[in-house]
């Protein structure tokens, strides 16, 4: 019965996929239809919020995908879904968000039922926490959080008109 199960999952996988790093708006939406929410996802920086672009919430069955975009691809995604993850299910998920670079777990043994992190050798992250789902990234979602410190850095060096 678990082989079934797992075997049905890929199969739905295969055929709605899931939202992967890289993709566009319009690629997601093909997989997906429209989103369930559009919003603007923002890095807390030089204490105050700064936009770094669109992001796309889409509801599968009992999934939710946030999908934050720079430069018009994904480089954020989160996943979230009711009840416990597979292990076949974590696989699938970063199958899905490799990019052609492999991820390696880099977990610390004590911590891995709470939480799971790996790292790709182009610097893509990935974390897995009980109760949240997974968040991923590839590296352009570092370099856009570090052209947004920069700007916050050079505002918040300024002096007050007073």
């Amino acid at each position: 019965m678990k082989l079934l199960a797992t075997v049905l999952f890929a199969l739905l996988l295969a055929v709605s996929g899931q939202s992967r790093l890289g993709e566009t708006e319009e690629q997601m939406v093909a997989r997906f239809g429209e989103p369930t929410n559009r919003g603007q996802h923002f890095a807390w920086l030089q204490g105050k919020n700064w936009n770094l672009g669109p992001s796309l919430t889409f509801k599968q069955d009992d999934w939710r995908i946030t999908a934050d975009l720079v430069d018009g691809g994904c480089v954020h995604i989160r996943y979230g879904k009711l009840g416990d993850w597979t292990e076949d299910q974590v696989k699938m998920v970063l199958a899905y968000s490799g990019q052609g670079a492999a991820w390696v777990e880099t977990s610390k043994p004590n911590f891995a039922k709470v939480l799971r992190t790996w790292k790709r050798s182009d610097g893509g992250a990935a974390r897995w926490r009980t109760g949240v789902g997974f968040e991923l990234e590839n590296p352009a979602y570092g370099r856009a959080k570090a052209v947004a410190e920069a700007k916050a850095k050079v505002g918040a060096s300024g002096k007050p008109k007073i």
